[in-house]
């Protein structure tokens, strides 16, 4: 055979593997497409998929199941998906934390970088700090004061350790120079309950799951994690204006799939739940819960996701907390 010919090869293999990529993101999906959560039902990133399911499942034709794997700070549910067949019919709906994981967990069964494909980034809203009406600080200033007092008797809880609200909370006491004691649960409504009970004193809540109680008085509302106050509670100011210079976090959902899913068909499911989120109905009942649309390409997440793994690595290390 000659050069001509030898070189020609791959280049019809690359113009096979894409027409057959195409083949299969037309007739993609012929059955329902599970979106695993890693968190209990009623928590803040099982809302924001919850909501955007239903319309999802119309835009595809197809049903959406949501699968809750509580566990791990949400790493059950990534493990299963880095695992499984990458065909798109399964999914992982992740927050934050799958970012942070990589770097704070020394002992991990699969790497987010290797193993799990961008789809796109979805959805972003603040954590906000929801603390026991009968603790005696009522704002950020007068717990921060407190704490210093009772280094480590503060206790705080999460929906996993080394998840987006965990992380939220030991930044909270790493930049304030103070020491609080962290309660994992695996979802934030059981974080939430331990606030409500006077178990733990606060939880850095995703919006949805603390919002409506802070509403109806059951817990007290001290402030929101992001640079600007949230639409959805105007009269809770942010973490700066309550006294912690510097801080900022959001709670960022996004949708990965197995590595080596077809990229016509990653490409199809990222303009898909971008189709799903920016339909007006869905905003409506984002902005109930103070969730933001973002809906980017595989491209633009896999930019960000990578930015984020390296922030966190960085946090990681100047407070020197990790888990096994």
């Amino acid at each position: 055979m000659n050069s001509c010919c030898k070189t020609g090869l791959p280049v019809l293999a690359a113009l096979a593997i894409g027409s057959a990529g195409i083949a299969l993101a037309q007739s993609y999906p012929a059955k329902p497409v599970r979106v695993l959560v890693g968190f209990a039902a009623g928590s803040s990133t099982d809302v924001a998929m919850r909501l955007i399911g239903p319309r999802l499942g119309e835009i595809l034709g197809q049903n959406v199941i949501v699968d809750n794997r509580a566990g791990a700070g949400g790493n059950i549910a990534a493990e299963l998906t880095a695992k499984a067949q990458g065909d798109g019919y399964t999914l992982l709906f992740a927050n934050g934390g799958i970012a942070i994981a990589q770097s704070y967990y020394t002992k991990l069964e699969y790497n987010a970088l290797r193993d799990l494909a961008p789809v796109a980034l979805v959805t972003s809203m603040p954590h906000i700090v929801c603390s026991n009406l009968a603790f005696p600080a009522k704002s950020i200033k007068e717990l921060v004061a407190l704490a210093k007092t009772r280094p480590g008797d503060i206790m705080f809880s999460s929906a996993g350790i080394g998840n987006s609200d965990h992380m939220a909370g030991e930044l909270f006491g790493y930049m304030t120079g103070t020491k609080f004691t962290h309660v994992p649960n695996k979802g934030g409504p059981q974080a939430l309950q331990q606030v409500i009970s006077g178990e733990v004193v606060f939880y850095m809540a995703g919006l949805p799951v603390c919002l409506p109680h802070v509403k109806s008085g059951r817990v007290r509302g001290l402030a929101v994690t992001t640079a600007k106050r949230s639409p959805a509670a105007p009269d809770i100011p942010t973490m700066q204006e309550a006294g912690v210079k510097g801080y900022e976090h959001s709670l960022w959902n996004a949708v990965f799939a197995p590595i080596g899913t077809p990229a016509a068909i990653v490409t199809k499911i990222s303009e898909d739940f971008g189709r799903a989120v920016k339909l007006p109905d869905v905003q409506e009942k984002f902005a109930s819960f103070g969730i933001e649309a973002v809906a980017n390409s595989p491209a633009q997440f896999d930019q960000y996701f990578r930015a984020e793994v390296d922030k966190w690595a960085k946090v990681v290390k100047a407070t020197g907390i990790h888990g096994e």
